[in-house]
Order: structure tokens, then C-alpha cells, then sequence
């Protein structure tokens, strides 16, 4: 939107330079996009929101800055004139939900010729083309008052005025010489054989006001907002007459546009007002009245205001205000804001002319509180740090059959007492059949190296009443190394939460093989396993699925504060050792053994495997590569290889262990 100073001007004598007020104007919420000057005025265009179709008028714009100045702001009003009666035609509205309001003026014997420069230079400054003198007038009328206005050409109509629906396949063809077929979502003014306008969106090349034309009739409505943004659309049109209907545009301003177009009209173009009519009537407003107190205002803001300097800025706003109380206010909120609802929407626009910037600057008073843990955040970080990993997020329903729950190994599951569907008679105590079937989905369509995750919450039965626990599950189905893909995202999962002394320990669970419990100090976080063959040919997964359930509860108690600390800028040196030991031998032992010899060890990976003839029987062998570093020097090669010699003697002495 787009409006000049000098036309502000006419309404509120600007007295600031248009940087400062520029500025003003944003930090109350009317956003200055850009400014520029032309000639001897200053344009400004500004973003308007939804809410606030009072600044699509200058009128709206220029109550703003007077509010912004600390100026009165006073609209002259024009002396209304509702005579003659037009008797020439008769106005029929279809449909009062389209528009509830249409009023229509008569003025004979224009002389239409360009407009004075006054009006055209204030237009055009507004990024409104110039036409002539009575479209320039009507579009001057629209930016003032913020009600779009048309003209016809009064000796084109034939016979009576109807706003209705288009007919289907109805021809229109616009003033901009463009033809388009309407359909039954097409509101148009017609005469008694065609149509004359887009309702609302453009008027006819048929009635269009030229220079041979000799009698006006002025039209001014109220139309749906709704219904134009539907017709609009479908015209594929969009003007400023549709931009402000779309949003509303103020119905007690409607009578002093068409008023005041018709005066100037009159002076400019000659013309005689000849008659008026009017269809429908216009909507009651009722006028808003909310209560406030200063004191619930100074502890919203955060600051003290006094009473004058409230009721001053709520009245530059057009608000009216009484005091009822010794810190009271009744506000009447004016007819055309009609987003203020609540009182924190007072607050709002006292707070924004006062200005967020002069609120005095203070350390906020906060009481001491005990550290509240919440699921809500944990669970969002845990979320963010898997999608990181590489899997995907699902999401099933808690309800499901008792009888699938049986199939998985649940009994006496948490039942619905008023189920409406046997199949979802129950709460699912773990979160693998949403899994299962989510898998067995994407399997089933051709979808390969699956790597799922769900949060959600379980059910079940405790101490003779029901609990619901947070759980992470975790599901994998890869063409290959699905376990070690599974224990690996666990792995790095557990030192993202820096929780180091964790352990995988062997369990026996129903319906998975190589069931590992997650361990973390002395408390069980979750499991982690193959599902089990006969489990998955029950629910028909032509794959085999590796799943782990963890509890956030536990994870989150578990979970300690992360240290940082400098990274060494000396380089890193590798050696590699090869090893072989039984399998009775854990490799944390190994790794136990390595870590406690030498301090300068960062790192430990295995870069290789080997199961041959040549070992012993009963035993596997491993190459792994040790990464040394110092943090105050650089290691040298005698130095390096003294380390791992030292390391090679631990393990030599160690139980079950060959070196290569």
C-alpha cells in the first residue's frame, strides 16, 4: 500500500522529516517497506496486515500518525444528501449475504475531461493509474475513505439494477478489454439485459465512463469479503477495489465516499446531483466495551504508565475512555477495529504508540525455583539428533487389537472399557507393532534399507492402576549389518547424552533373539534385539527387523551435563595391533586393557576381522588401529612405538588373548 504525504496533508499537518517518521510509523506497527520522494512529495509504502484494513484508506493512515505525532486528528464529514428519489430504476439485491448495502447516486450533464493535477498527482503518487476526471474522482474518493466507488454510465443502463450470482457460461468483458466466462461463484451487477460489472472487481467495458459520456450513476456497496475473493479468483482478477473488499472495508464510511465523490464531481465536473436510491441496510455494529486496570496493564508491560498519558494515547486511537475506578478504565473500542477482542489487544496498541523502546530497561525479578524436568524438550533435542542420524520419524495410533497384542507376546494388556471398533479395543504396552506395521508398509512396497523412529507413549497396568511411560523405539531393516547399524545408533545416542558408564548386557526377551539390555550405571534404560522368526512370519514382514525400546524417563535421569575442553593442535599418529581371543571374551575387556595402559590413546577402532584355519579353534581375530596424541607436544615415532609395545605386553598377559 502505497500513500503520499502531501494527500496525508490534507487531513494532519506532517511536521517531522520522513526519515523520523519512517521510523515512527514502524516501531507502532505499520512497517515502511520503502520511501522515496517525487517532485515536492514523499511516498511511502507500507506493509498492511489482515487484521487492519483501516490503513487502506488515508483517512486510517493519517489517524495513525496523528496518533504517532501526539496530534488531534478531526474528520470533516460531508452533509449527507439522500434527495431527490431515482426514478428513473430500481435496485434488487439477490442475496443480502453478498451485499447487505448498495446505494446509488444520479449526476447529470458532467463535462468529462482530465482531472485537475491536484487529484491526479495524489492518485498516481498512490499507485493509482489516472483516467479522467470521474474515474480519478471516484478513485480519490476510494484512497481517502478506504470504500471503493464506480461509475456508470448512466444512459448505457437499461432498466432496473440487480446484484446477483453470474449465470453459468454468462460473458463478461471488463475494462480491460479482456472477455471472461463467468460461472454461479461470480457476483455482478447487471441491468435488465447484461451484465455491467464484476462486483466489487471491475466494472464493464459496456457502461465505461468516456468522453462523450453525459450522466453518471454512481454506485457504492457493501460486498462480502468472501464472496469477491471467490470471484476474483475466478476471474483471475485482482485490483484495488477487490484488495480492500477482500479485507472489509468500514461501512459507516460508505455514505460520506459516494457523499463526497458526488461534491466533487459537481465542482470539477459540473454536475448536477439529480436523485438517490438505495437497497438493503447497513449492519448494526455494536461497539466493543472492555474493562482494564493500569495495574494489570503495568505488570503485562513491565513498567509504570500514568493514567493521563494511557487515556491520551487510547484516545488519539479513536478509543473512548472512562474512568470508573481508581486505576479502572472503560474502553469503548471504536466501530471499525474489529480485531480488538481482549484487553491484552488495549494493551497492545497503548504500548506500540508509547513505544516499545521507551519501556524503562530493568532487570527482571525472578523467585527461585527447583529445576522442573519436562519430557517436552528432551524429547524434541531427541528427535533432532536421530533425524541427524539418518532415520525417519513415524507415528501410530496408542489404540490397538488385544488380539495382535497377543500375537507379539502382551498379555493383559491396558483395555478400552467403551471401545468403538473390536480392533482397537486396547492401549499398546510397547511401541513394536505401530513398528511392525509401518515396516511391513514400506517393505511391502519396494522400499529398502528402512531406518525408523518413533517417541510416543505405553501403557500398562501398575500397582493396581494404570501408567503411561515416554518410550523411544527404534527400528532397522538393511540388506546388510542391521544389528551393528542399531547397536552403533544406540552408541552414539548414549554419548550424545554423555552418559558413559552404560553396558549392553544379555537378556532373555520373549519373541527376540540376541536380546541385549541397555544398562546405564546400575539401571535398565531399555533393549535392544532381533525380532524373532516365528513373530515375523506371524505378522507377514518379509524382512528381518532389528528393534530397540528405550525409556525417555530414564534416559533423561541418566543423562549428565556435557564438559567441553581444549582440542589438542598436536598431530595424531596410528598404530595398528592384531589380535585373537576366545569368545567367551567380551571386546570391552579388550578395550579395557588397551585404554588403561596409555593416557595418550584418543582413539581405538576395529578396521578388520578374520576367521581362518589357522586360529585356534574357539577363537576370532581382529586388527585394530590405536590413534595416540599428545596435548602439550608432538609424539615422536620411538616414542609411538614404545607405547604399543607396551600395550602388546598387557595383552600378551592377558587370559585367552594371541597376538598376530
Amino acid at each position: 500500500m502505497r500513500f503520499s504525504l502531501n494527500f496525508i496533508n490534507e487531513f494532519i499537518k506532517v511536521e517531522m522529516p520522513a526519515e523520523k517518521l519512517a521510523s515512527s510509523l514502524t516501531m507502532a506497527g505499520m512497517e515502511v517497506e520503502h520511501f522515496e520522494k517525487i517532485g515536492s512529495d514523499w511516498v511511502f509504502d507500507i506493509e498492511v496486515t489482515s487484521n487492519r484494513y483501516d490503513w487502506l484508506s488515508m483517512i486510517g493512515i493519517a489517524r495513525e500518525i496523528a496518533a504517532c505525532m501526539h496530534k488531534r486528528f478531526i474528520i470533516k464529514y460531508p452533509q449527507i444528501i439522500k434527495k431527490p428519489l431515482i426514478k428513473e430504476r430500481a435496485i434488487f439485491i439477490e442475496n443480502s449475504k453478498d451485499c447487505p448495502l448498495y446505494i446509488a447516486r444520479s449526476i447529470r450533464n458532467v463535462n468529462v475531461k482530465e482531472p485537475p493535477d491536484i487529484i491526479r498527482e495524489r492518485i498516481v503518487n498512490c499507485g493509482v493509474n489516472t483516467i479522467n476526471n470521474i474515474v480519478d474522482i471516484t478513485n480519490y474518493c476510494m484512497l481517502t475513505w478506504g470504500n471503493p466507488l464506480h461509475a456508470f454510465d448512466e444512459d448505457k443502463l437499461e432498466g432496473n439494477i440487480y446484484v446477483r450470482r453470474a449465470k453459468n457460461g454468462e460473458r463478461f468483458i471488463g475494462i480491460d478489454d479482456k472477455e471472461r466466462v463467468l460461472s454461479c461463484g461470480n457476483l455482478v451487477i447487471a441491468d435488465e439485459k447484461k451484465v455491467i460489472a464484476l462486483a466489487g472487481v471491475m466494472g464493464a467495458k459496456n457502461t465505461e465512463v468516456s468522453r462523450q459520456t453525459k450522466n453518471i450513476f454512481l454506485e457504492a456497496a457493501i460486498f462480502s469479503p468472501v464472496t469477491i475473493r471467490r470471484s476474483r479468483r475466478l476471474a483471475c482478477l485482482d485490483t484495488d477495489s477487490s484488495y480492500r473488499f477482500e479485507r472489509k472495508v468500514f461501512g459507516d464510511y460508505l455514505e460520506c465516499a459516494s457523499m463526497a465523490a458526488s461534491n466533487l464531481i459537481e465542482k470539477i465536473a459540473q454536475g448536477t446531483l439529480a436523485g438517490y436510491r438505495e437497497a438493503g441496510k447497513k449492519t448494526a455494529h455494536t461497539q466493543k466495551k472492555l474493562t482494564i486496570s493500569l495495574s494489570s496493564l503495568q505488570n503485562y508491560l513491565g513498567d509504570t504508565f500514568p493514567k493521563n498519558k494511557v487515556t491520551r494515547i487510547l484516545t488519539s486511537l479513536d478509543f473512548k475512555v472512562k474512568t470508573i475506578g481508581v486505576d479502572i478504565l472503560k474502553v469503548t473500542v471504536p466501530a471499525f477495529r474489529l480485531d480488538i477482542e481482549r484487553e491484552v489487544d488495549i494493551y497492545e496498541e497503548f504500548i506500540r504508540i508509547y513505544g516499545y523502546d521507551n519501556i524503562t530497561a530493568k532487570l527482571p525479578f525472578l523467585l527461585e525455583q527447583k529445576p522442573k524436568i519436562s519430557n517436552y524438550h528432551f524429547k524434541n533435542e531427541l528427535k533432532y539428533f536421530l533425524t541427524t542420524l539418518g532415520l525417519k520419524e513415524i507415528i501410530t495410533y496408542s489404540i490397538c487389537a488385544d488380539k495382535e497384542l497377543e500375537k507379539a507376546g502382551f498379555s493383559k494388556p491396558v483395555k478400552l472399557t467403551n471401545p468403538l471398533r473390536l480392533q482397537e479395543n486396547a492401549l499398546r504396552p510397547s511401541l513394536l507393532l505401530g513398528m511392525m506395521a509401518c515396516v511391513r508398509y514400506n517393505i511391502n512396497r519396494a522400499q529398502e534399507n528402512i531406518r525408523f523412529f518413533e517417541l510416543a507413549n505405553v501403557y500398562q497396568h501398575k500397582d493396581g492402576s494404570f501408567c503411561e511411560d515416554a518410550t523411544l523405539s527404534l527400528g532397522v531393516s538393511l540388506s546388510r549389518d542391521s544389528f551393528s547399524y542399531l547397536k552403533g545408533v544406540v552408541e552414539e545416542l548414549l554419548k550424545y547424552l554423555n552418559i558413559s558408564s552404560w553396558t549392553l548386557q544379555e537378556k532373555s526377551a520373549p519373541n527376540f533373539t540376541s536380546a541385549l539390555s541397555i544398562v546405564a550405571g546400575n539401571q535398565p534404560v531399555g533393549s535392544l534385539g532381533k525380532l524373532d522368526e516365528s513373530v515375523k512370519k506371524e505378522f507377514e514382514l518379509k524382512e528381518d527387523l532389528f528393534f530397540a525400546q528405550l525409556d525417555i524417563s530414564c534416559l533423561l535421569s541418566a543423562r549428565r551435563r556435557k564438559l567441553y575442553k581444549a582440542f589438542s593442535p598436536y598431530p595424531v599418529i596410528n598404530r595398528d595391533i592384531s589380535i585373537a581371543f576366545r569368545y567367551d571374551i567380551k571386546f570391552k575387556e579388550i578395550e579395557k586393557i588397551i585404554r588403561g595402559s596409555q593416557a595418550y590413546i584418543v582413539d581405538l577402532r576395529i578396521v578388520n576381522t578374520y576367521e581362518g584355519k589357522d586360529l585356534p579353534k574357539g577363537y576370532q581375530a581382529f586388527t585394530i588401529r590405536l590413534f595416540y596424541q599428545s596435548s602439550d607436544k608432538t609424539l615422536t615415532s620411538e616414542e609411538v612405538d614404545n607405547l604399543n609395545t607396551q600395550i602388546r605386553n598387557k595383552l600378551l598377559e592377558a587370559e585367552g588373548v594371541i597376538l598376530r
